[in-house]
């Protein structure tokens, strides 16, 4: 139960609301003042001035993708929340973040296996249950650290504005929304399954753990150069593998840990994209970001 800091303890046994109501006076003056938002989240939406800017975004999204397709993305996202698809990716404890961790940065020495584990629902387990899980979790932390990192060492360097915040957020953000296309078109082409690792949550959460390798390259000195050179291939050889593994393993498993029958040359396909993405792709694109 969640502490209210407007309730108080009866003095005399007596129930605070039959105290109160013994007093019409008090109650007509309570009345009579306007009616203050509760301390939850939602309050921000009585502000005139949220709701016309919600208004005018969402009339102008729905006159930019058509207003049948503005409701059908409505309904999915309103269906997608009641499920709490989002909370299964929080489900985090420290020792699946210690754990992952060591999965993203030394992955060769897991000589488990990297396929998941279903509950008996037919449905993956949480991050805090299974380590091969993927979670959200890290990537936001990583992300918010990523960030603070490189403005901390503008700073150092006698080069910090307050708009490198900004600028740095939106650059990065933009550039992980292209590396999540790229790896979603690239597996709708190739893998047409049901597999829950193809869909939007799963590969955000794939594509945001490049920044704890990023985050770790941001804290390398300067010099020597060769040094330096090293970590980052290293660290950007360390991700490929994790991505190649963590997404080839389970690929081709459905809803109900059925593994989908597919052809050979589907599963070459598909190693050689996860191959060329893990390796080649991610550190060209780590390199721009670092």
């Amino acid at each position: 139960m969640s502490y209210n800091p407007y309730a108080y303890a009866p003095d005399n046994g007596q129930p605070v609301t039959d105290r109160f109501a013994q007093h019409p006076q008090a109650q007509q003056q309570t009345n009579e003042l306007p009616k203050q938002p509760s301390p939850g989240n939602n309050f921000k939406l009585h502000d005139p001035r949220n709701t016309m800017a919600f208004q005018l975004g969402q009339s102008a999204f729905s006159n930019f993708i058509g207003q049948e397709n503005f409701n059908q993305f409505q309904e999915t996202v309103m269906n997608r929340a009641n499920t709490s698809m989002i909370s299964h990716y929080f489900q985090v404890s420290t020792s699946y973040v210690l754990t992952k961790m060591k999965l993203i940065l030394i992955p060769f020495l897991n000589k488990n296996n990297w396929a998941r584990i279903m509950n008996g629902n037919g449905s993956f387990l949480t991050p805090v249950e299974d380590a091969n899980s993927p979670d959200l979790y890290i990537p936001i932390m990583g992300l918010i650290t990523y960030i603070l990192i490189w403005n901390i060492k503008e700073g150092l360097n006698g080069s910090f504005n307050p708009e490198n915040l900004y600028y740095k957020l939106s650059s990065t953000l933009a550039f992980v929304t292209l590396d999540l296309i790229i790896l979603k078109i690239g597996l709708y082409l190739l893998v047409n399954t049901n597999s829950p690792v193809t869909s939007i949550l799963e590969l955000t959460c794939y594509v945001g753990y490049k920044f704890i390798p990023l985050s770790i390259v941001l804290l390398c000195p300067v010099d020597p150069k060769w040094v330096v050179l090293i970590a980052k291939m290293y660290l950007f050889i360390s991700l490929g593998v994790f991505l190649l593994r963590s997404i080839k393993f389970n690929l081709f498993i459905g809803d109900n840990n059925d593994i989908n029958t597919v052809s050979k040359s589907v599963v070459k396909k598909c190693n050689y994209f996860l191959f060329v993405y893990g390796f080649f792709w991610q550190s060209i694109l780590m390199w721009l970001m670092g």
